[in-house]
């Protein structure tokens, strides 16, 4: 009897081991910032609640004068690489420049295409445009790269834009790179690569704010 009740003992034991191993679920990694980069929590600054910018390192840096400033009155500086503007919009209908419906990254793809951030770089006759889809931190959203090469003499170098679409409910985000410049172009690789690591951060660590 009493062996009985032993093994009956281990086998409930053992059942509820395997029932817990069962519903544990494996923790979601956090995200880890790329090498070499000094990023800075912003916090609730127009459309975010809390915003990474890379303000040092590896070709980073940041523009004190000219920025926007968060709920507390704190400036918020510009985020540079290489010495051009990097700049993150919570709300892609809110912005003049960039006209019509922006509810999805397809349609705001495309006024982004007739703006003053792609406009200029398309009209010249040596472009390479791509775009594609990818997902970060579960949202699909829109990457752009359009770039266009210059040579003459001794001198080369790759103008380019890089950007991506964030869809947030009813709403777009935009985070890119402005008039930005590869110089020689052998460069060019390495540059969108280390864009591309910050903006692949920046989007698994942003929080938008939620407002009435």
């Amino acid at each position: 009897m009493k062996r009985a009740l032993y093994f009956l003992i281990i086998a409930v034991f053992l059942g509820s081991c395997s029932i817990s191993k069962k519903t544990t679920t494996a923790s979601k990694p956090e995200p880890v910032p790329p090498a070499g980069i000094t990023f800075t929590e912003i916090t609730n600054y127009k459309g975010f609640a809390s915003l990474q910018k890379p303000y040092q390192g590896e070709g980073f840096s940041k523009q004190e004068s000219g920025g926007s400033r968060n709920d507390a009155g704190e400036e918020v500086p510009t985020s540079k690489y290489l010495g051009q503007h990097v700049y993150q919009f919570s709300d892609l209908s809110t912005n003049n420049f960039i006209k019509g419906e922006n509810t999805t990254i397809n349609i705001a793809l495309e006024s982004i295409k007739k703006s003053s951030i792609l406009r200029p770089l398309l009209k010249k006759e040596n472009v390479v445009e791509q775009y594609s889809d990818v997902v970060i931190a579960g949202k699909t959203c829109k990457r752009f790269l359009v770039s266009s090469n210059f040579s003459r003499n001794d001198y080369s170098c790759v103008y380019y834009r890089l950007g991506y679409i964030i869809p947030h409910h009813n709403t777009t985000a935009l985070f890119y790179i402005d008039q930005a410049k590869s110089s020689p172009i052998t460069a060019f690789e390495g540059d969108v690569k280390k864009l591309e690591s910050v903006f692949k951060y920046m989007i698994e660590t942003v929080e938008f704010r939620e407002f009435e």
